[in-house]
């Protein structure tokens, strides 16, 4: 098997559909079809079970995908350190939104202006980092949710906590008054307040109204300060609203939404120059903003 067959299968994988893959890498069907029967016959494994004249991947498809663009990723990283190896190769960051909008910027300041590091950053939620992190799409991220992935290795950096805010003061109150009081304005399920959030009110068993689901943080601010419900946030983000008077925090007495900020990457990412001055940046400024978590 050579990279050109991953190549291809990845295409097949990710169109569902031979012609169209073909179409995309600008090569015949038959060439398509060819590579594909090629890997089927090398390894004695069914790829795509077709049926009714339609491409179907099996689970075996399903796993070579996963080591396919781990690969390729690889290789065109290799191929681009290689082409330019008088400079740095670019740094391929995921970061959640809390990570993303109050953190990230300044670390990602000095890294280019000071260590003349390029990189290139993607927001998205924990969930969604997780997966290009597995598939070698990115080269580390930093991340506020829980991690349970058996090839990536997790670094807690920094502490951070969730707090609920609406537009009036309100007095201190149990998670369970607050969601018999107001309707929820809450964050998309993969990301990692969300995650939090519904784990404390499932071990709780509080069931909520929840009047919003959005993956933009302003959003949810702005609804919050419009009195539409109250939002469970991380504090970070709800800094300045909350200094300005525009927001209110409700002290919740019976629980405390303290979690971790997490570094994370493929256990077999190689750690560069331009990797080993990220995640020492990254402890630099937890340390600086008092929240680095301390290692026992």
């Amino acid at each position: 098997m050579t990279l050109r067959h991953l190549e291809i299968f990845l295409a097949v994988a990710e169109t569902g559909n031979m012609r169209k893959a073909a179409e995309q890498l600008y090569i015949s069907q038959p060439t398509v079809s060819g590579a594909i029967r090629e890997m089927e016959e090398e390894y004695d494994v069914l790829l795509f079970e077709r049926l009714n004249q339609r491409l179907f991947i099996t689970p075996e498809g399903r796993q070579l995908t996963i080591y396919a663009r781990e690969l390729l990723s690889l290789f065109h990283e290799m191929e681009y350190t290689l082409r330019h190896s008088s400079d740095h190769a670019i740094l391929r960051i995921g970061a959640t939104l809390t990570v993303g909008t109050c953190v990230l910027p300044e670390i990602l300041r000095q890294l280019e202006e000071e260590k003349h590091i390029p990189t290139s950053v993607q927001v998205e939620n924990t969930r969604t980092i997780v997966q290009r992190l597995a598939e070698g799409a990115l080269d580390i991220g930093f991340v506020e949710g829980e991690v349970h992935h058996p090839d990536l290795v997790v670094l807690p950096v920094m502490a951070d906590s969730l707090t609920a805010v609406c537009a009036h003061a309100a007095p201190p109150m149990t998670l369970a008054e607050l969601c018999q009081t107001y309707p929820l304005l809450m964050r998309e399920k993969g990301s990692g307040t969300r995650e939090m959030t519904d784990r404390i009110l499932a071990e709780k068993g509080i069931s909520c109204d929840i009047r919003w689901e959005c993956s933009n943080t302003q959003t949810l601010l702005q609804a919050a300060e419009s009195g539409l419900g109250v939002t469970i946030i991380s504090r970070l983000l709800a800094a300045d609203a909350l200094a300005a008077g525009r927001l209110f925090e409700i002290p919740l007495t019976d629980c405390k939404l303290s979690r971790t900020l997490r570094l994370v990457w493929h256990k077999n990412k190689f750690q560069g120059d331009s990797f080993l001055a990220f995640c020492h940046l990254c402890r630099q400024y937890a340390a600086a903003c008092h929240q680095e978590i301390v290692k026992g």
